[in-house]
């Protein structure tokens, strides 16, 4: 073809096909124009594909796991926010010029098409809707692993039709462009508005505010309190569908709640003294004290995985021990070691529903464990493989009272994924009279692999001793293995220094082996048909000549910490506890993150419409309410000035 003929070509195409006798679907086919001139209401049927996209993306999602959540995917407030945004953004696009119109017509659908596929993977890897919060978790800690990641296909379905729609619209703009006229303009305009009252009416009729008449009452109010909590994922995306949640996620992450009002002071005041008006001392209150503390928390170490054939040293402390059978770690957060590690030190909830990260770092905790010891004179210092910017524990573990942290680098461990390297730390974990370390191991932490260190290091009796071959079973033996290694070294290290008649070992998991990537396996080597009730782990405490005792109470990681203050008899008055003595008779049942619970007896789930209870249901509104509003005020901080002021006049 010549140049003349390409020249000749190029112009053609550059007038309407209409004029060249082509029909609007050939132009359609096309991708070209059809005509500048069409009246009538044609140029801007572009809208409704656009418009019906954002239905089509929030319904897959929410279709997808429609099983998940307290309410259903027919949930008129999610319906009501989706077509409140999707008004908005077409109002946008219908009274835009060009260049502005194309920018807000493809970017925020092309974000939303993102962050629904981000859900899907991520409920796959942790049980749970993404949030942007989780974004300040970094490091090992935070395990994700490209391989483990499934994205359902009616997500895949879902986004697929949204980004056609977007791609028809987009063309129809093409074929028919419209003409920038006054109207468009306006109708836009009232689109937009009507979209925005939509989302300020579902926001403020569906949804109160939560206070304190909610935790009276609070089972009627479960939705309102779950929507402002913002404390489940799973939850806040169904209640509110994906533009809404994504939206209320950003602004909390940019604009975190960061005060306490004074009637949210006084309801944690006046929980406190109702708190220590019913606590009384038992046969256990300071049999412990002044005894030396070695706290262990177990990474992933799951209730199958403690046996004799896996586990013969931390399976024969077990059988020494005060052991609590029906402990459960719920998880509140994704970055589930974290998680549990932080409320087994506060007896706290962790910071959700938009509190800043660094609350961690900046509040006060003069009631955490590290502290409560080094008030009664203990040395305290913390130990684990990785090093101290994951999780950011060299500042963190520092601003919980804990004197040092030693990572991996400091104990001198040439394999950090080892759990047997960290006895290198045992002159640090033992200086001082009395002391308290706290000790976090890893091996049975995931991604397992055929070539993983760890497993190399154990293969042969991994293989010899499990029980079956299917999954990661054996990498995770291989795992507890490892960590048993470093549980035998550790008797040895306090027998050879006359210790073990003097230290007391507290060991508990930080959750269910997830890293086995088959939820299925782990309920039925469980037991279990549920994802809550999966939560059930391993919490006993190890006393020289303490006699064995089996504690069927059900209790949870923030029970942890009253449990040990109790045996050591540390004091814990003033402080704000979320769980109760494991030895004592109050508490005596786990909540969850989605609002459901278990005593022992029976298990109520949040989404089963069945009628629970409605006093432990309001107390767990409350104490999750409270807890959040600790953090975000910062209340021990506050108190203290208080305190000094008072003083001071």
């Amino acid at each position: 073809m010549s140049s003349a003929e390409k020249q000749q070509r190029k112009a053609a195409r550059k007038l309407p096909g209409k004029d060249q006798g082509l029909t609007f679907w050939q132009c359609f086919a096309k991708d070209r124009l059809y005509t500048k001139d069409m009246p009538g209401i044609r140029p801007y049927l572009y809208i409704i594909p656009f418009f019906l996209a954002y239905f089509v993306l929030d319904f897959s999602l929410r279709y997808t796991y429609r099983s998940a959540g307290i309410v259903g995917v027919r949930y008129l407030p999610a319906f009501l926010f989706t077509l409140g945004w999707a008004l908005v953004f077409a109002g946008l696009v219908f009274c835009l010029p060009k260049v502005p119109r194309w920018f807000v017509r493809c970017v925020p659908l092309v974000t939303f098409v993102t962050i629904a596929v981000t859900h899907s993977g991520f409920m796959s890897m942790f049980r749970r809707f993404f949030s942007f919060s989780v974004l300040t978790y970094g490091g090992t800690g935070s395990f994700m692993q490209a391989s483990y990641i499934h994205i359902a296909l009616k997500v895949v379905a879902g986004a697929t039709v949204t980004v056609l729609l977007m791609m028809t619209s987009g063309r129809l703009l093409k074929v028919i462009p419209p003409k920038p006229v006054k109207l468009s303009v306006i109708l836009g305009l009232v689109a937009a508005v009507l979209g925005a009252g939509i989302i300020a009416f579902t926001n403020y009729h569906f949804f109160p505010v939560v206070d304190t008449v909610v935790w009276d009452n609070a089972e009627e109010n479960t939705e309102s309190a779950a929507y402002h909590e913002f404390s489940d994922t799973t939850n806040s995306l169904k209640l509110c569908g994906l533009y809404q949640y994504t939206m209320r996620d950003l602004v909390r992450q940019i604009f975190p709640a960061n005060t306490m009002s004074d009637d949210e002071r006084q309801q944690v005041e006046d929980y406190i003294a109702t708190y220590e008006q019913a606590k009384t001392d038992n046969e256990y209150t300071g049999l412990l004290k002044g005894k030396n503390v070695i706290m262990v928390q177990l990474e992933a170490l799951d209730t199958w995985m403690l046996q004799p054939e896996y586990m013969p040293n931390l399976s024969q402390l077990k059988s020494e021990s005060i052991a609590f059978t029906n402990h459960y770690t719920p998880a509140y957060i994704t970055a589930g070691t974290f998680n549990t590690e932080f409320m087994a030190n506060t007896s706290l909830l962790p910071a959700t529903g938009g509190i800043p990260t660094s609350v961690y770092t900046d509040d006060n905790y003069p009631f955490s464990l590290a502290n409560l010891f080094r008030k009664a004179g203990y040395t305290a210092r913390s130990f684990h493989n990785s090093e101290g910017n994951v999780y950011d524990r060299e500042n963190i573990h520092l601003n919980l009272g804990y004197e040092k942290y030693y990572g991996g680098s400091a104990l001198n461990m040439d394999e950090h994924e080892l759990d047997r390297q960290l006895i290198n730390g045992f002159d640090a974990m033992t200086e001082g009279s009395p002391f308290f370390s706290f000790v976090i191991t890893y091996s049975a932490h995931g991604p397992y692999g055929e070539d993983n260190v760890i497993y190399q290091e154990n293969k042969d009796a991994a293989q010899a001793a499990a029980q079956r071959t299917d999954g990661n079973y054996v990498y995770a033996v291989a795992g507890a293995m490892e960590t048993d290694r470093f549980i035998g070294e550790l008797m040895d290290k306090l027998r050879e220094s006359g210790h073990d008649k003097d230290t007391v070992l507290v060991f508990y998991a930080d959750h269910y082996n997830y890293y086995m990537m088959d939820d299925a396996l782990n309920m039925e080597l469980k037991g279990v048909d549920n994802m809550n009730m999966l939560q059930h782990t391993d919490f006993f405490i190890w006393a020289d000549g303490i006699e064995p005792t089996q504690i069927d109470k059900v209790t949870a990681t923030p029970d942890v910490l009253p449990t040990v203050a109790n045996l050591l008899g540390l004091d814990t008055t003033g402080a704000f506890l979320v769980g109760h003595d494991g030895l004592g008779d109050q508490g005596g049942y786990v909540f969850f993150a989605d609002g459901s619970w278990f005593d022992g007896e029976r298990y109520w789930s949040s989404t089963s419409g069945e009628t629970g209870n409605a006093e432990r249901t309001a107390e767990i509104s409350r104490l999750t309410t409270l807890s959040n509003r600790i953090l975000a005020g910062n209340y021990y901080s506050n108190l203290e000035s208080e305190t000094h002021d008072t003083n001071e006049n």
